[in-house]
């Protein structure tokens, strides 16, 4: 009796760690694809900065899958979203800063994120350990 409720009290704790560990799991590649998409601007930024003619195309992204054409009215300043309600004009150089310190951020983030999901898998894996010792 006694064995069966220290077996549902560590099945019990397995699924939790587990929870946890699939929870920090999709944070984890959330981060991960947000910093995917600040290297891609960045690089756009390089570009802008390397220099183009103000009448230059470009396709511009209007939602979906679909765009349309355009021309830069000024290479010189760049509107960059600072927060969900709040756009501000930058140079070039100051939002490759900004986008910097973000990417900086989310660094950060993914390597607490990958140490936490080790630690987690590693405790999965002893407790995994013990089930099959008590199978076995």
């Amino acid at each position: 009796m006694e064995n069966n409720k220290n077996f549902e009290k560590q099945l019990q704790q397995f699924r939790y760690i587990k929870e946890q560990r699939d929870m920090f799991q999709g944070q984890f590649e959330i981060v991960n694809a947000s910093l995917g998409n600040l290297y891609t601007t960045k690089k756009t930024l390089d570009n802008l900065k390397n220099g183009v003619d103000e009448n230059d195309e470009i396709l511009i992204p209007i939602g979906g899958l679909v765009s349309i054409k355009g021309s830069f009215i000024d290479t010189k300043k760049v509107l960059v979203s600072v927060n969900q309600d709040t756009v501000i004009e930058k140079t070039i150089e100051e939002s490759i800063e900004f986008i910097n310190k973000l990417m900086k951020q989310h660094n950060e983030q993914l390597k607490f994120l990958k140490e936490r999901i080790l630690t987690l898998d590693y405790n999965l894996q002893g407790i995994n350990q013990m089930f099959q010792g008590k199978m076995g």
